[in-house]
């Protein structure tokens, strides 16, 4: 599946994360991405790298075997060429090598382990693209299972980021180890979170704050009471502050399998859905920040446009 970029009509971007592998099968004609088909699904890849320090085996095997089915996909669908980048768990697994290895031999797929930088330019390239017609400033937070990107710009133009070791799956693992949670869990993960808030970047301006990531849109979708995902309800939704609270409320007294019966909320999501839900939370207390807009779109989007020299962001730095 190889193609030179001018010649590309369907390329494919997959994001290998902490807690989820995304797939986007888009058309490409000129500047413009029209999706065709996109797939989420919950791996846990990164599930126990927090406490030991490697790949889980069982999750190397989910992780092959969603791939496979990604790659059958692009196979179906005549894909041109195939993206594919690996974010925070592959970063940090001392054996992530290990899984590079294995996937490029069975599925002759190449795998780029992105730094945090180049994972904010692309969710906020992704953002930035989507709402080109805002002239705000906009605050991209993308929080993942392995770590938080908070991202300052205006137009193409990223002004301030920062990553930051806050995610879903690493503070579930590190911090909620009850079932349902106790109170002092709760406590120590939130004053963590809090300690860790306060490196984000500020705007001295008005701002729009977008939320990408599957955190975020499984929020959109609860708030909705959605029965199953429906992207054009989940983008552009506004959650308010108010409204992520009562859930954090509904969770912390929830076991994980009473969160399954939370209508919107992935089964797959509920062990996580508190640490991320929190991280977002205490983000907007942080902002000063009353409601953000939810946005489907994230690294796949901004992979693509990277990719083709579709459009970039320029000169940034780190606050």
């Amino acid at each position: 599946m190889k193609s030179s970029p001018t010649s590309l009509k369907k390329v494919a971007s997959i994001d290998i994360g902490t807690n989820t592998i995304l797939l986007l099968i888009a058309e490409v004609e000129g500047e413009k991405i029209t999706p065709l088909f996109e797939k989420e699904t919950v791996v846990g890849l990164g599930k126990g790298v927090q406490k030991n320090g490697i790949l889980m085996t069982e999750a190397m095997h989910r992780g092959l075997q969603t791939l496979s089915q990604y790659l059958e996909r692009c196979q179906a669908m005549e894909v041109g060429k195939i993206f594919a980048v690996g974010t925070s768990a592959l970063r940090e697994a001392a054996n992530s090598e290990d899984f590079l290895r294995l996937v490029k031999k069975k599925m002759n797929l190449s795998i780029e382990v992105i730094s945090p930088e180049e994972e904010a330019q692309f969710s906020f390239l992704a953002v930035a693209k989507d709402l080109r017609e805002v002239n705000d400033t906009i605050l991209v937070v993308d929080v993942g299972g392995g770590s938080t990107e908070f991202i300052l710009g205006r137009g193409n133009q990223i002004g301030q980021w920062i990553s930051l070791p806050l995610g879903s799956v690493r503070f579930t693992e590190q911090f909620l180890h009850s079932n349902p949670v106790r109170e002092e869990e709760w406590e120590t993960m939130e004053k963590k979170i809090r300690e860790l808030l306060v490196k984000i970047p500020h705007s001295q301006e008005p701002f729009l704050t977008v939320a990408v990531g599957g955190t975020a849109t499984t929020l959109a979708s609860v708030e909705q009471g959605l029965e199953e995902f429906i992207p054009k309800k989940i983008h552009h939704f506004v959650l308010r502050k108010e409204a992520l609270r009562n859930q954090l409320l509904v969770y912390r007294s929830k076991t994980i399998d009473g969160r399954r019966k939370v209508p919107g909320l992935p089964g797959a999501r509920a062990d996580v859905i508190l640490a991320g839900g929190a991280i977002l939370y205490l983000a907007m207390e942080e902002l000063n920040c009353p409601s953000v807009l939810i946005s489907s779109h994230g690294i796949r989007q901004g992979l693509i446009y990277n990719k083709l020299s579709l459009s970039k962001p320029t000169a940034s730095r780190q606050g």
